[in-house]
Parts: C-alpha cells; structure tokens; sequence
C-alpha cells in the first residue's frame, strides 16, 4: 500500500499574481507547478536577506503589477 498522499495548496510563485498568472499556473500539471514553486524559494534562498520590510516588498510586487499590467 502506498503511502503517497497529494496536498494542494493555494500557492503561486509570485507575491501578488495577476489573474492571468493563475490560470496559467492552474493550467500546468502539479510536476511543473512544484518545479516552478521550488524555483522561486530556491530563488528566494539565495538572495539573502533583504533590509526591506515586507510592507515595502508588498508595495514592490503591486507596482510590478500595475506596470506589467500597463504595458
């Protein structure tokens, strides 16, 4: 009897996503969205730590968004 269990949770690679970032995370099969959300810790890891709150990271990610959003 195998003991693999499947747990999903609601969790993009991104701070803030766009909706259009969810439907193509969705859209995947769950071998690439856990490659893509083992990328972003692996990413997140290796840049350190930052002197910024997480207010002023927040605030960051929104504006992305809406500049993404503008082009």
């Amino acid at each position: 009897m195998s003991d693999d269990k499947t747990l999903t949770i609601d969790a993009y690679p991104w701070a803030q996503p766009t909706e259009e970032q969810k439907r193509y995370f969705d859209s995947l099969s769950p071998s690439e969205q856990r490659a893509m959300l083992e990328d972003a810790i692996e990413r997140g890891l290796a840049s350190g730590i930052s002197k910024r709150s997480v207010a002023d990271i927040i605030s960051a990610a929104k504006a992305d968004i809406e500049n993404e959003e503008k082009v």
